[in-house]
């Protein structure tokens, strides 16, 4: 091979490598938004779950009272 040809070549194979670069940096990128959204979704559907708790406890504890106090009178 002519030292021209091996010069093409070298200068082909680094385009293709800066290419190949920002596609890698691309789905990287895609992957830490992904895990930091991940993360926001279970951190919301663990905090509306015991906020719905904290809300709906008092509801409960006047419930579990009313079946207590009926159980204790039926026997």
């Amino acid at each position: 091979m002519a030292e021209e040809d091996l010069k093409v070549l070298l200068r082909e194979n680094i385009e293709l490598s800066k290419e190949s670069l920002k596609i890698l940096k691309k789905i990287n990128r895609g992957r830490i938004f992904s895990n930091i959204f991940t993360t926001l979704k279970w951190v919301v559907i663990i905090g509306v779950s015991f906020g719905a708790y904290y809300y709906i406890e008092p509801f409960l504890s006047g419930y579990v009272g009313t079946l207590k106090s009926l159980t204790s009178g039926a026997q």
